[in-house]
């Protein structure tokens, strides 16, 4: 497919790292007590495999405070001293301030590279480990499928016993369930659809269109049986705008569209913790007949999703996957329930639970 002038510069909600994890855990004498978190939303990793993540954080970054305010209200409610603990930046690596990381006094500093420092950010680690500080890095956005289950692995490791045993179960229901759909795909071999994903459908400033492109949520559609549109423009970076002309041009056979309570009031679809499925259906409804994108056959035919927008940065990403899948070849992968997967994680995994609707589609 010729490109051409389809493809503006990309630069969405995230930064653009490289995709590293840690080959190692920092040596500590003891577990970690006071963690500084590079990007606030790896709070929920840790509540995953943590009975009381909120206690170990000393500081970190602004991100889950001003884009997830549900998330934080429930663990601020769980844990008080979260309303209290320094900030060190907003949302991007530029505004992280390492002197007010020192001035935390952290035992470990864990970063994502997502709303935070990245591996590229190599004058933040140089600084903070010549502090004798040391870093951890874990990624769920960039190769979320390569380094999610490494990822918790790295993160049980810190703590041994049975946070350990905990982010092993983690990391391996993860990997089983995207081995699922990867062995029953290469044995049914069924049409590969051309998929598009749209970020922030609906919504002021998202204009048509921001897409993953290869990697990040680029890779789970490949995964779950899809031809990722936006990879033809960027095989690269996790997010990549796309020119109105090119995505009428392509005509995808399925569209799915991200939103979450960022959105509330502003247009846009609105799902994720805290929000009923009734609701996000209704908002799904009003993003295919306002979007930019409303014209194309996928909206007009229903064969609409909506996916919550963090799924494509937090280690919750499975459900993404499951999602795309079931949506795709409904029958192939009818004992599949992401919504069922998520109730799961509640359940089992996460020390504060955030039970809401994390997918819907438009027919439902």
């Amino acid at each position: 497919m010729a490109v051409g002038a389809a493809a503006l510069a990309a630069g969405p909600a995230c930064a653009q790292p490289t995709a590293q994890v840690s080959q190692s855990v920092p040596v500590l004498s003891t577990p970690p007590k006071r963690i500084l978190l590079g990007d606030g939303h790896l709070l929920l990793a840790l509540s995953l495999v943590h009975p009381s993540p909120g206690n170990l954080v000393c500081a970190w970054q602004g991100d889950l405070v001003r884009h997830s305010k549900e998330i934080f209200s429930r663990y601020s409610a769980a844990y008080p001293t979260l309303s209290d603990i320094p900030v060190v930046g907003e949302a991007s690596p530029d505004t992280f301030s390492v002197e007010a990381a020192l001035a935390s006094r952290p035992d470990l500093v864990i970063l994502g590279g997502c709303y935070g420092p990245g591996p590229e950010d190599t004058h933040v680690v140089a600084r903070l480990e010549a502090a004798g500080i040391p870093t951890l890095f874990v990624d769920f956005y960039d190769d979320p499928l390569g380094n999610t289950a490494r990822s918790m692995r790295l993160i049980g490791s810190l703590f041994g016993g049975a946070v350990q045993e905990k982010a092993e179960r983690y990391a391996r229901w993860h990997e089983l369930s995207l081995d699922v759909i990867r062995n029953r795909l290469a044995e049914k071999q069924p049409k590969r659809p051309v998929v598009m994903l749209q970020a922030n459908a609906g919504a002021p400033g998202w204009d048509c269109c921001w897409m993953p492109g290869g990697v990040g949520l680029g890779g789970f559609i490949e995964l779950a049986g899809g031809d990722n549109l936006g990879a033809s423009l960027a095989n690269d970076r996790p997010w990549i705008q796309a020119r109105r002309e090119f995505v009428f041009a392509a005509d995808p056979d399925y569209v799915f569209v991200t939103g979450g309570s960022h959105l509330i009031g502003r247009g846009g679809l609105v799902l994720g913790p805290g929000i009923s499925s009734e609701s996000a259906v209704a908002s799904l409804v009003e993003v295919a007949n306002t979007a930019d994108t409303a014209p194309l056959t996928a909206f007009r035919e229903k064969r609409l999703t909506g996916l919550w927008h963090l799924l494509h940065a937090t280690p919750f990403n499975v459900v993404a996957a499951q999602a795309i899948a079931k949506r795709l070849n409904p029958e192939l992968f009818k004992d599949i329930d992401p919504t069922e997967s998520m109730a799961m994680i509640n359940r089992d995994f996460l020390s504060v639970p955030l039970d809401g609707t994390y997918s819907v589609d438009l027919n439902s």
